[in-house]
């Protein structure tokens, strides 16, 4: 199999050379969604503007045989998504009949809606009581009750918040907003002001709420850099200008929302959620080439030209640093994107592995190197984990990113720095967090990226960097990616895990921690077997829903993830065959 490996392999390699832009950094055109859609059409009917027939066309070519939409590419429907899309269908049918609309109209099933953000939606078109969106205020005295509850171990895993109402709009004023998750906050904003508008119109609320909002637009207009939060501040502000005050500076601001959000339309039509994640797909993609650069150079040893890429995605990576030390998953290089530690965990291990293309010396990223462990120093929980931003205010270790976090620091352990930190107690903090992490059936759940699979390749793949390969989670976390294989060789799951047929990408990442336990392991070689099989002649694979952002609004696929992981799969055959 070694050849057609190799043939692969070095396929593989050339097209995903290919997706590095002008500029250095990889950047993968990330798949359209119902919600942005939606909500970017929401905007043109505020306007009085007509959502153009190519968004439309995407409603009729997305719509499942069942009569709804899902939350993403994933064939499976969701009734909050579809309510969504009737809801906006409709009201497009309404200002200009369309028999085709009509019909497509009358094939909706039609469940009540149970999301608040989409009950939401409907009391901005008349079609819900605004009064009733919310919890009252008295609710506050309990929130603060389940907060505290929250931290009793097992308990705080099963309450979670109301998602049929939301909180009150006093929840701004106090300390349990601040300690909320930076997306609910740049969410919830928004919606209070639309909420306080059309509700009690309390002066110094709406004014304190449109200060925050206006205080976290980014230099590029966009809240956030998602379309979904960008769509509500903009809505938010429009509302201001219509029932409360009309200034130019308002003007501006929603100008600007609008022209970043029309950056988030795909040729298909729909919107997708984030603009880019080019950060993760730049250390992605250095991370890859410098591992088959490293494997063999009889297939994998890069040319000039490719040594080249690989630097100027590096330089690329140090250009949208931010100057806190850590990375945004979308670089912008003003850094008023905050950091997070997945993207400075991969960034920093990335220009560590970028060493090893070409001479290691000079070496013009020591320092970018440095800062970068030190931001994730910084930020690890006191229980040992990395989560996404701040740990403990309303975020949680993440299984995936506290492995990326121990690679890194574990490259970095191995670098000859002058003044090098001694990060052997985070890491090892790290680890014994990883190893409690383990399902008592056997997995690894991440937040991020779908989902038992990628938690437990992580997790397992990590452990066995660290020279734990025979620690018992190893063995148990192996045995429970052999028991969900599918029968084609490939691994498969929905965002809530569910088995689903097989896909390339968590295919590959299951291989590719198999393959790091053991090199013969029967369920590896049968992965590797299906990636070879749905390999394209131009060395690409098909994308697929496998990127999580919140269970409420969906996921997305990446091109660039379906290049990189089997890639690495292969290569890590390659690697330990020889």
């Amino acid at each position: 199999m070694n050849k057609e490996v190799i043939s692969a392999l070095t396929r593989g390699t050339a097209f995903l050379l290919l997706q590095q832009q002008e500029a250095g950094n990889f950047e993968g055109q990330l798949s359209s969604s119902t919600f942005p859609t939606c909500a970017y059409a929401w905007i043109q009917l505020v306007r009085d503007e007509m959502p153009d027939s190519d968004l439309i066309d995407w409603f009729k070519t997305n719509q499942r045989e069942d009569g709804g939409w899902g939350l993403d590419t994933a064939n499976i429907s969701n009734a909050e998504a579809t309510r969504f899309a009737h809801l906006i269908l409709s009201q497009i049918h309404q200002r200009t009949p369309d028999s085709s609309l009509e019909k497509l109209l009358t094939s909706i099933p039609l469940p009540p809606p149970h999301l608040a953000l989409v009950k939401l939606a409907y009391a901005a078109f008349g079609e819900f009581d605004w009064n009733e969106l919310n919890l009252p205020e008295n609710a506050l005295r309990f929130m603060k009750l389940a907060r505290q509850l929250t931290k009793v171990p097992l308990l705080g895993k099963r309450l979670k918040p109301p998602r049929h109402r939301l909180p009150p709009v006093a929840l701004f004023n106090t300390e349990l907003f601040d300690a909320l998750f930076i997306a609910e906050q740049h969410t919830l904003v928004p919606v209070f002001i639309l909420i306080e508008l059309n509700t009690t119109r309390r002066p110094e609320m709406i004014a304190a709420l449109v200060d925050w909002l206006k205080g976290h637009v980014l230099s590029d207009g966009s809240w956030f850099r998602v379309n979904y939060i960008t769509a509500l501040s903009v809505l938010a502000l429009i509302e201001l200008q219509e029932k409360w005050e009309n200034d130019e500076g308002t003007a501006e601001f929603i100008e600007r929302g609008i022209e970043w959000l029309r950056k988030t339309r795909n040729p298909d039509g729909g919107c997708r959620e984030a603009l880019n994640l080019n950060v993760w797909d730049t250390a992605l993609g250095i991370i890859t080439l410098t591992e088959v650069h490293s494997t063999n150079a009889k297939i994998a040893s890069l040319g000039v030209e490719e040594t080249e890429k690989v630097k100027s995605a590096a330089r690329w990576l140090v250009e949208h640093q931010n100057a806190d030390g850590g990375w945004a998953f979308s670089g912008l290089s003003d850094s008023s994107l905050p950091s997070d530690a997945d993207d400075t965990a991969l960034g920093t291990l990335a220009l560590i592995r970028s060493y090893a293309v070409g001479a290691r010396s000079p070496r013009p990223y020591d320092e970018a190197i440095h800062r970068g462990i030190e931001w994730l120093k910084t930020q690890q929980g006191r229980d040992g984990s990395w989560s996404t931003y701040q740990p403990g205010q309303g975020d949680v270790g993440c299984v995936s990113i506290t492995a990326h976090t121990i690679e890194a620091l574990l490259a970095f352990g191995e670098l000859d720095l002058a003044d090098k930190p001694d990060m052997t107690r985070e890491m090892q903090r790290g680890i014994e967090w990883l190893r409690r992490q383990i399902h008592s059936d056997g997995y690894w759940r991440d937040l991020w990226l779908a989902k038992d699979t990628y938690g437990t390749a992580c997790a397992i793949a990590a452990l066995v960097k660290a020279g734990l390969k025979d620690a018992p989670e190893v063995s148990v976390g192996v045995a429970w990616l052999e028991s969900s294989q599918n029968s084609d060789g490939g691994w498969g799951e929905d965002m809530f895990g569910n088995p689903i047929e097989s896909t390339i990408e968590q295919t590959a990442w299951s291989t590719y921690a198999l393959l790091q336990v053991d090199p013969e392991n029967r369920a590896a070689q049968d992965g590797i077997g299906f990636l070879l099989r749905h390999q394209r002649e131009d060395g690409s694979w098909q994308e697929q829903c496998v990127g999580i952002y919140w269970e409420i609004i969906g996921g997305y696929a990446d091109p660039i993830y379906a290049s990189v992981f089997p890639i690495l799969a292969l290569n890590q055959s390659l690697q330990t065959a020889s």
